[in-house]
């Protein structure tokens, strides 16, 4: 081997014994860790984003590189007083946005001087902090950015379907002498809602829906109710209150207890009532509109829905004029009830209507039995042990059903002379609070276009509660009760009938029974 060759060997294995060499020795720190990462200076501002009303939009110059696995919160400060802390970034129409609580930015004047907001000219600050989901350095993470003075966006829907128009808007709501700005408003009738009653209602925001039912005083008009619908939004910590709804609405697949709404989330757009037929405290078919900033926020208490109903009717809660303040998104909108609101009202002419819940049987409720000829019993009895005689001898019970109504036709010999009642036992297959899925519908002579159900166990959840009915008796007693104020059972089913009768002295006696 030459000499040129020998070295040109020596110099490889010298070579790969220093690369294993570095290898077995301890590396710098210094010079192998990765560098912090660093974020340049974002920039920010107030936006509207719909139903959330004002919110605080970030953009970032950089690379969006940089902002992976990175997590941004906020908090906002007027001068030296923090407002919100710590509010987490969201994703929004694809923005960096951090939700504000409108409300608490914003005063509002005395309800006698119109529910103004008042907005202070104070800039806001906002205080950016990023770091990483693993503990990573962030150079730069903590930026403080001005926002200017606070601006209150529009965040209300419209309350009605897109093709239900307002046709009057009228003010003029006083208690004990102070005026405060809710605003009634009237839709203009529409070849799909011809008639004020029934159009229905519409969540004006996201939140959660309380409901209060202030029933009349007289007896004879029990069913003259007032149902005020609230929804309370946590995005903008503002009440929306549209009283005067029915006491049932379709929810978009079946009618339904509007007090089943009560605590429930909401999203905007969603199904909120129908308007109902006039109640005691309203001389025309309407949505009462009213906008407020309750003192004492929701606390999921059982009786949050009656402390939101109480302050939207106190003098001293804020109420905001969210008319004259444009609170709708929709601007052409605004511009429609602000020009309505300041003409005298004149809608009175418009069809008021009727609740109509579909009827798909051609069942006439008359009392008469020829609708049912092809129709056999569910349960019978033994004619003639009656203890009355003929009166309320009991004899056979016929039902049937379709989407909104269930029908009941009882043959119980003549339609008694005094005062009389039928008290239907069912079984629903729906568990009240103790346990018991059976109920009692009982009709009575004296409470006609009525009956009332509850349960058989006297849980409180399902105590005795009386709602509208339908019943005639002529050869039979015929009965049509809307399934909405049963719940909407699936497969109700008769278990047993008991007739009652009172005399002249209020004694009740019980000559037949079924089963």
């Amino acid at each position: 081997m030459t000499s040129l060759k020998k070295g040109a060997l020596w110099f490889l294995i010298s070579m790969v014994l220093a690369a294993l060499l570095a290898g077995c020795l301890p590396r710098n720190s210094a010079s192998s860790e990765a560098k912090p990462r660093t974020l340049r200076v974002f920039s920010a501002a107030l936006k509207g984003k719909g139903t959330h009303g004002t919110v605080a939009c970030v953009e970032y110059p950089g690379r969006r590189l940089d902002l992976e696995g990175v997590v941004l919160k906020a908090s906002l400060s007027r001068g030296s007083e923090i407002v919100e802390a710590g509010i987490p970034a969201e994703n929004m129409d694809g923005e960096i946005c951090f939700e504000l609580t409108d409300a608490k930015y914003v005063s509002v004047s005395s309800n006698l001087q119109g529910g103004l907001l008042g907005i202070p000219s104070d800039p806001l600050t906002l205080q950016l902090e990023a770091r990483t989901s693993d503990g990573e350095a962030v150079q730069t993470g903590s930026q403080t950015l001005s926002l200017g003075p606070f601006v209150q966006f529009p965040f209300l829907r419209w309350i009605f379907p897109a093709e239900v128009k307002p046709a009057c808007v009228a003010d003029g709501h006083t208690r004990e002498g102070v005026f405060y700005p809710a605003w009634d408003i009237i839709p203009e009738p529409s070849p799909k809602y011809p008639s004020l009653v029934g159009t229905p209602l519409l969540a004006p925001v996201d939140g959660t829906a309380y409901v209060w039912l202030l029933p009349n005083g007289d007896p004879a008009r029990r069913f003259d109710t007032v149902n005020a619908v609230m929804v309370y939004s946590p995005d903008t910590g503002f009440v929306v209150d549209l009283t005067h709804a029915a006491d049932i609405y379709f929810d978009g697949k079946a009618w339904v207890m509007l007090k089943l709404l009560n605590g429930r989330t909401i999203s905007a757009g969603s199904p909120l009532g129908v308007i109902g037929p006039k109640d005691h405290a309203s001389s025309i078919p309407h949505a009462h509109l009213q906008v407020f900033i309750p003192a004492k926020l929701p606390s999921n208490q059982p009786d949050d829905n009656q402390a939101l109903y109480a302050a939207s009717t106190q003098n001293a809660t804020a109420n905001v004029d969210a008319i004259k303040q444009r609170l709708f998104l929709d601007q052409g909108l605004n511009d429609r009830l602000l020009l309505l609101a300041s003409q005298s009202l004149g809608c009175e002419g418009y069809p008021w209507g009727e609740l109509l819940i579909p009827q798909q049987l051609a069942l006439v409720v008359d009392g008469n039995k020829e609708d049912w000829a092809n129709d056999g019993p569910v349960l019978s009895d033994k004619s003639g042990d009656s203890t009355a005689g003929e009166t309320l001898d009991i004899r056979a019970l016929s039902m049937k059903r379709d989407d909104n109504y269930l029908y009941l036709l009882l043959e119980a010999g003549p339609r008694p002379a005094g005062k009389w009642g039928l008290d239907f036992f069912m079984d629903f297959e729906a568990p009240n609070a103790c346990g018991s899925s059976e109920r009692s519908i009982k009709v009575w002579l004296d409470e006609p276009g009525a009956f009332t159900v509850g349960s058989v166990d006297g849980c409180p959840d399902s105590k005795p509660q009386t709602y509208p009915a339908l019943f005639a008796w002529v050869e039979a007693l015929e009965v049509r009760i809307p399934l909405a104020y049963l719940n909407n059972p699936d497969e109700p089913r008769v278990l047993s009938v008991k007739g009652i009768l009172v005399d002249g002295q209020g004694r009740f006696s019980y000559p037949d029974y079924m089963r």
